[in-house]
């Protein structure tokens, strides 16, 4: 049975937009054939925010269980909003376990469902807090056979490397990298660029070190996507004029 919360915010999405809508030109582009309910982004983030306000003292373990019913729904949407409440939560409501990102993850496909719940200010802090829990569930990913999970292996370092220097995380970063760049799949090629590229302002040594000695080896969309924000600050080179 759905708890009264998960039910409450579903119907606020419904009452704020309209019928579910699948198998657009956007199912190729997002990477995943989930259901989505036609509501904007800005009003998926005012409901995260008004409920979060209403539940500032809400448990993390109570609010892990809401996410997984978030999560496990059917609509991308509902997947959507558990990412986005994870960025506006609480810090006492991040103190889950994180081995429930094992789980979450069997029910995330695609970059977009995958980086909504793995890129934000959740992993910003809870990386590094913790960090004993989360090295070994990062490592596992890395060699999941599921490759929603190998790409999370990559980008759930996205918001903490680009915020933060820490050779801890950036060393289990790159040999994450280091275990994937072989890959030809898009999911996991455009992750290693992202990765890479977050650790050009605060990680830029251990980068430039590694770039040294395996730029050879990356994919090379990765590779010239990271030597030009090195560069320039950017991700590609300005269009010349």
């Amino acid at each position: 049975m759905k708890s009264s919360f998960y039910l409450q915010i579903l119907h606020q999405i419904k009452e704020k937009s309209g019928k579910p809508t699948q198998h657009t030109f956007l199912d190729s582009y997002l990477g995943n054939h989930h259901p989505r309910y036609p509501i904007s982004a800005p009003i998926l983030r005012a409901l995260a925010r008004e409920w979060v306000r209403a539940h500032r003292d809400f448990p993390a373990v109570e609010f892990a269980s809401l996410l997984t019913e978030l999560i496990q729904g059917e609509s991308s949407t509902e997947k959507f909003m558990a990412g986005i409440l994870l960025d506006y939560s609480l810090p006492s409501q991040r103190k889950f376990n994180p081995k429930i990102f094992d789980e979450w993850l069997n029910h995330l496909e695609g970059w977009a469902e995958i980086d909504a719940v793995c890129t934000n200010k959740y992993t910003r802090t809870e990386l590094v807090a913790q960090w004993q829990k989360w090295k070994p569930l990062l490592l596992k990913f890395s060699k999941s056979k599921n490759i929603n999970k190998r790409r999370a292996s990559l980008v759930l370092f996205c918001s903490p490397l680009s915020q933060l220097e820490n050779k801890a995380l950036s060393g289990a970063a790159l040999e994450n990298v280091d275990r994937l760049k072989s890959e030809k799949e898009g999911l996991i090629t455009k992750a290693i660029s992202w990765v890479l590229r977050s650790m050009v302002k605060y990680n830029r040594k251990a980068l430039e070190t590694y770039l040294r000695e395996n730029g050879h080896t990356l994919p090379k969309i990765a590779l010239r996507e990271t030597r030009v924000k090195l560069e320039t600050g950017r991700k590609s080179n300005p269009k010349s004029t």
